[in-house]
């Protein structure tokens, strides 16, 4: 079975606010980076993420940003999208971009999509540098 991580599983294991709950979450993380269990984490959900952690919690973006990167990398997460989504939080820490757009950069950079777009952001999917 492949369980699907919720926002606030995410929240509690990188802040570590909940005593219970992070052991919890700890626990859950240690098997996925393990390999033995088997996850997905929603763009829906990471996209969440950042947000709670960078405007409520006051977290540091790039922190925030690298710490969804790790998250994606455990070999126990196993979306399809792994490295569109990666890519897209590394666009955003580079490129100063909202979520959205970022994934609609790496789609196109990864995926091969084309982009209809008027957001002068999205003007910014030339590579990372």
């Amino acid at each position: 079975m492949v369980y699907l991580i919720d926002t606030n599983v995410v929240i509690r294991f990188l802040t570590a606010d909940h005593p219970e709950q992070f052991e919890t979450a700890k626990k859950i993380f240690t098997d996925i980076e393990e390999g033995a269990v088997e996850a997905k984490l929603l763009p829906s959900v990471l996209m969440e993420a950042f947000f709670v952690l960078t405007k409520f919690y006051g977290l540091p973006r790039n922190e925030v940003l690298q710490d969804l990167r790790t998250l994606l990398s455990m070999p126990g997460i196993v979306n399809d999208d792994k490295v569109t989504l990666s890519e897209a939080l590394t666009r955003m820490a580079f490129k100063r971009i909202d979520f959205v757009d970022a994934l609609l950069c790496a789609k196109r950079s990864v995926e091969g999509y084309g982009i209809f777009s008027f957001d002068d952001d999205v003007k910014k999917c030339d590579p990372v540098s």
